[in-house]
C-alpha cells in the first residue's frame, strides 16, 4: 500500500471535496471502506493486474461487486470508481480510503492518536495521554494502544506527522548517535 501513498493523496483530496461539498462524508467513507475491503481481496487483486483486461472491464467488475456488497450507486462514486480503472488506481483503494478517513477527520477537529508502549497502559494513563495530546493538538483525541516489548520501557505516541519517543530503545538510539559523532 506504501506504493500508493503518492497516487491516492490527489485522488483522496478531490474525493474529499466532493463528498464535503454534497454533505456525504459518511457514506463516502462507508464506500471507500467496502471498496478497500475488496481491493485487498486476494483474486480482486490478480484480477486488476492483469494487463489484458480493458480498463472499462475492470471498472464494470468492480462496481458490480460493489453493488452486490451493499454500495449504492449514487453517480459520482461510481464515476470515481470508472475513472480509477480508467487510470488503473482502483488498487490504490486501501491507501485512498485511508488518506479520506485522515482529511475527514481533520475537517471534524478529531485526530486518532496511536501509543506504541512496552507495557498495557492502564485506563488513567490513556485519558492522561488523550489529555495532553488534545491541548497540545486542539483536536478531540482518539487513543489505539499497542503494546511492543522491543521498547524495553517507555512509549512511543503517533498523532499524524507527529511522533514522540519517550521509549528506552528511542533514548538508547538517540545515545549511540551522540556518542559516535
Amino acid at each position: 500500500m506504501a506504493d500508493f501513498e503518492t497516487a491516492a493523496r490527489p485522488y483522496a483530496r478531490a474525493m474529499f471535496e466532493l463528498a464535503r461539498d454534497e454533505g456525504k462524508l459518511d457514506q463516502w467513507q462507508n464506500n471507500l471502506q467496502t471498496a478497500a475491503a475488496i481491493a485487498l481481496d486476494k483474486a480482486m487483486k490478480n484480477f486488476l493486474e492483469q494487463p489484458d483486461v480493458l480498463p472499462r472491464e475492470l471498472g464494470e467488475l468492480f462496481l458490480s461487486v460493489l453493488v452486490g456488497a451493499g454500495v449504492e450507486d449514487d453517480g459520482d462514486f461510481a464515476n470515481t470508481v470508472r475513472l480509477l480503472a480508467e487510470n488503473r488506481r482502483l488498487a490504490a483503494l486501501p491507501a485512498i480510503a485511508d488518506v479520506f478517513a485522515v482529511l475527514k477527520q481533520e475537517a471534524e477537529g478529531k485526530i486518532e492518536v496511536r501509543v506504541r508502549s512496552a507495557q498495557a497502559l492502564t485506563a488513567e494513563q490513556q485519558e492522561s495521554i488523550a489529555i495532553s495530546m488534545a491541548k497540545r493538538l486542539g483536536k478531540e483525541v482518539s487513543i489505539t494502544t499497542e503494546v511492543d516489548d522491543s521498547l524495553i520501557a517507555g512509549a512511543i505516541v503517533t498523532a499524524g506527522d507527529l511522533v514522540i519517543d519517550g521509549s528506552a530503545s528511542g533514548r538508547m538510539e538517540k545515545l549511540t548517535i551522540a556518542v559516535n559523532k
